[in-house]
Parts: structure tokens; C-alpha cells; sequence
């Protein structure tokens, strides 16, 4: 293992000069290099020395959400404590500041030992807790040799199960360096344990994503939309805006707007103009025209309002090998939702409504067209509520329970 953290690392040495260049002018030209050098360490402190903190690493928006009660116990058992929060995108940076009101964010400097052992000891890192099974080795074999590191809402999907299982030998060692990996669900938890080949530190805590539910009046409506029928296409990646509004063939089925939230918002322009290519009339929200027949939202912060609002919901990530986005964020203000039948990274909460039809899935374009024109309504978001509720009841105190030890 010692012989290919070297090789890997060598690697690094070569190829980051090079890949830092290029991606440097990729992100400028996007206008997203802001924090660019974050990503190499050079991370500004200005003031900010804490006594003691807990360091998170989140991959980006949704995860860095997640953690919002975690948070809020440890500030309210633990005030003495900062909060750090790490990701690998500018918006869950710009989200650990906003939502979670972190003490310090940034982005993750990229596999530099050097700039771990730096943040841990300035910033007097009492434990480093990683969310939804980020693996980094040298950040987890760096951290581990100087703090406690968890892994939390810790997942394998079956397609990654695969590949753990055949380079057992790398990755027995790294899942070996945490404290302790607490899983989303029964499944994860046997899947760890074969791959660690211990149960002593493999505990199922449940989904740390289920622990909160937004109540609909604390959500606020977006005025310019509300007196519309509209349906959403929410987190659609390229290709997905393309083939929905090809099933859809240039007709409207009876609502005022089609309204789509790409994943990726530097792609406005170019969806924009496809959609005119398709045959509807279209603007960019920050337009400020909603006279056409399809609005694209290249603004941050409103997916949530959407949800809310809207009268039918596809989630993207699903048509193409993505593997699907949270469909909960839209089930939790009780919304009969669509996918494609990719939905592999959330494999757990897409099977659990489909047992209560909550969700359809898209196979072809009778299948899409069906679900925007249907009326029918035969979900039990009840029963599906008392179930996620159940089955996640203990997970804020499962963890806590470990590592407050660590933070007392």
C-alpha cells in the first residue's frame, strides 16, 4: 500500500502543474475561478485562528445542507468549537456560508498533504468528519495519523461495491484509517464491513439527509411565478433538456411554463438556445421575461421554492449514466416526482417511493408524456413519512454519541 501512495503521489507531482494550467482557463472562462487557488492551498486565514474546531468535508450543495443539524448539536453542546467546512464546488462553499453560517469555508486543496497538516494544526482541528463517502486518500491517510476522521451517511452503490470488492487490497486500507464510518443504510453497513473486514468501527446510523423536513410555510413563493402552471425540469445535466422537450414535441400539455433549473447554471446560454432550436420561445430568468413559454433559471438559491410550487417535478441526473439526484428535497413538500431509471446513487430512497408511488419512472416518451398529463393522485406520503422517520429516528444521536467522546 506504502509503494502505491508513492506512485500515486508521484503522479500527482506531474500531472498538477499541468492540469492546474489548463483548468485554470476552463474556470476562467466560465467565471468561476474565484476560489481557484484555494484548490492549491493558498487559502486566506485573514484573522481567523480558532482555539478549537471540527473540520467538514462536503462534496457540494446537498451534502453541505446535510449536515445542518449535526451542526447545530455541536454548537449547542459544544460552543466552544468552530466550524470549518471544505468542498469541491464554489456553490457548497458559498452554501457552508449561507446555510450553515460556517465559521471558515473553502474549497478543498486537491490530495496536498502538505496544506492538510497546515489547516489541521492552525486551525486546531479537533476531528475531521467527511460526508457521503469522499475518499481522498492523502487527505484521509494525513488526517488520520494526526485526529479522529469519520465517515458519515457513508454509502456504496452496487456498480462501486463492484470495484471495491476487486481492489479490496486499497481500499480495506483506507476505509481503515477512519474512527469510525457510520452508513445510510443496512445494505451499506454489510458492504463496509466486507470490505474492512471488521464490524468495530461499521455502524448503520441511518440517512443524515432524512433528519430534516422543510415545512411548506417556511419556504418562501417566488411572486413573479406563482400565478402560473408550470412544470420543472429540476438538475437536468446536457442531454436531458434535449430529449424531454423532443418527447414533448413543441406542445405546452395544458401548463403555462416549462421551466428548467440545469445543474450546471454556466450552461443557460447554450440550453437558451436549443430550446429555440426546439420551436418554444424562451429567456433566462434574469431577463426578467416571462412572457415565453420556457424560463431557464440561471440564478442560485430558488430549486427549493420550485419544488414547492411547481405542478410537476422531473429530476435529471436520471436519463443519462449520472446516477440521479435527491428526489427527497422535492418528496418532502409532497410531490409526486419523475426520473429516469438511472438512479443508482440514490438507489435507497428512489425504491422506498416506488413502494408508496411516489415517483415515475422515464423510460421513453409515452412514459414522460403520461406523467405530465396525468391528474390521478394514489401516493401515501403519510405512511412513506412515518417509515423515513422510523427508520432514520436515531441517527443525529447515533453519531453524536461517537463523536462527542472526541469533541468532551
Amino acid at each position: 500500500m506504502k509503494l502505491l501512495l508513492i506512485i500515486y503521489n508521484f503522479i500527482l507531482v506531474f500531472v498538477t502543474p499541468f492540469a492546474a494550467f489548463i483548468m485554470y482557463f476552463i474556470m476562467r472562462s466560465k467565471n468561476k475561478h474565484q476560489y481557484f487557488f484555494e484548490r492549491f492551498g493558498f487559502i486566506k486565514t485573514g484573522d481567523f485562528s480558532p482555539k478549537k474546531s471540527i473540520w467538514f468535508h462536503c462534496a457540494s450543495v446537498g451534502e453541505v445542507r446535510s449536515i445542518k443539524n449535526i451542526v447545530d448539536n455541536i454548537r449547542q453542546n459544544h460552543s466552544d468549537y468552530s466550524i470549518i467546512i471544505t468542498t469541491m464546488t464554489a456553490t457548497g462553499r458559498k452554501t457552508a456560508y449561507d446555510y450553515i453560517k460556517a465559521d471558515k469555508a473553502f474549497l478543498l486543496p486537491i490530495e496536498n498533504g502538505n496544506a492538510f497538516s497546515k489547516i489541521i494544526s492552525y486551525m486546531n482541528v479537533a476531528c475531521l468528519i467527511i460526508v457521503d463517502t469522499e475518499l481522498w486518500p492523502n487527505l484521509i491517510f494525513t488526517a488520520s495519523k494526526k485526529i479522529p476522521v469519520f465517515l458519515i451517511n457513508a454509502r456504496i452503490s452496487d456498480k462501486t461495491y463492484k470495484t471495491y470488492k476487486k481492489y479490496k487490497f486499497i481500499f480495506k486500507k483506507v476505509l481503515n484509517s477512519f474512527s469510525a464510518i457510520f452508513t445510510k443504510s443496512p445494505l451499506d453497513e454489510e458492504r463496509f464491513i466486507s470490505i474492512t473486514g471488521t464490524d468495530k468501527k461499521v455502524l448503520n446510523a441511518g440517512n443524515i439527509k432524512f433528519q430534516e423536513r422543510k415545512k411548506k410555510e417556511d419556504v418562501k413563493v417566488i411572486d413573479s411565478l406563482k400565478d402560473y402552471k408550470f412544470l420543472l425540469l429540476a438538475s437536468t445535466h446536457e442531454k436531458e433538456e434535449d430529449m424531454l422537450l423532443s418527447y414533448m414535441d413543441k406542445q405546452m400539455y395544458g401548463y403555462d411554463k416549462i421551466v428548467i433549473v440545469p445543474r450546471h447554471i454556466e450552461r443557460s446560454l447554450s440550453i437558451k438556445n436549443m430550446v429555440g432550436d426546439k420551436g418554444y420561445t424562451c429567456s433566462l430568468y434574469s431577463e426578467n421575461d416571462l412572457s415565453k413559454q420556457v424560463i431557464i433559471i440561471d440564478a442560485f438559491g430558488m430549486l427549493e421554492s420550485l419544488y414547492l410550487m411547481a405542478d410537476k417535478i422531473f429530476i435529471g441526473g436520471s436519463l443519462i449514466k449520472i446516477g440521479g439526484h435527491n428526489i427527497y428535497e422535492a418528496l418532502q413538500f409532497e410531490k409526486i416526482v419523475a426520473t429516469g431509471s438511472n438512479m443508482f446513487s440514490f438507489k435507497e430512497i428512489y425504491d422506498k417511493a416506488k413502494q408508496y408511488n411516489l415517483v415515475t419512472t422515464i423510460e421513453n416518451k409515452d412514459d414522460f408524456i403520461e406523467y405530465i398529463k396525468n391528474t390521478e393522485n394514489n401516493a401515501n406520503f403519510n405512511e412513506f413519512f412515518t417509515e423515513i422517520d422510523k427508520d432514520n429516528s436515531q441517527t443525529l444521536s447515533i453519531i453524536m454519541e461517537t463523536i462527542g467522546t472526541v469533541l468532551n
